[in-house]
């Protein structure tokens, strides 16, 4: 039998049991983390998800909902939905498009301070990642996922 054909009937008898899934095992991981800084943030009205997008605005002032959607890796349209509890809390302004149609987001003052409020609790949430997976290999994992983040970036 040649090698290609042999190649691909055990591409056809490959299955996850072989060799687990990479997807199901990242979004597993990802489940039960945000499980955990949810439960650390259950007491305040934003949810952990968002305590991201409060603290890249506090650290790079205002931003396009395109680059903050780049720099959380969700498309734009995500990102526009994912900003609207935050307006209604009055955490963010998100301004009325311009004449080059971008509209900023600015974190506001009730936005700082529910960002300070939250900083215990996500503090809280780090330890005890840390403190479950290891300081060295906590440190390890965030570099894989920074370099899994560019999958599909490069051409």
């Amino acid at each position: 039998m040649k090698a290609d054909k042999l190649t691909s009937m055990q591409d056809a008898e490959f299955t996850p049991m072989d060799n687990p899934c990479n997807l199901f095992y990242l979004r597993r991981a990802a489940r039960a983390v945000s499980k955990q800084y949810g439960a650390a943030m259950k007491d305040s009205d934003v949810q952990a998800t968002q305590f991201s997008v409060l603290f890249i605005l506090s650290k790079s002032g205002a931003l396009s909902i395109t680059d903050l959607a780049n720099k959380m890796g969700l498309d734009r349209t995500s990102m526009s939905r994912n900003l609207t509890p935050l307006q209604s809390h009055g955490y963010i302004s998100v301004s009325d498009e311009g004449m080059t149609r971008a509209r900023e987001v600015t974190i506001t003052e009730a936005g700082n301070k529910a960002l300070q409020d939250l900083m215990p609790m996500w503090r809280k949430a780090q330890a005890e990642f840390a403190e479950h997976l290891g300081v060295a290999d906590t440190a390890l994992l965030i570099e894989l996922l920074r370099r899994v983040a560019t999958i599909g970036t490069k051409d």
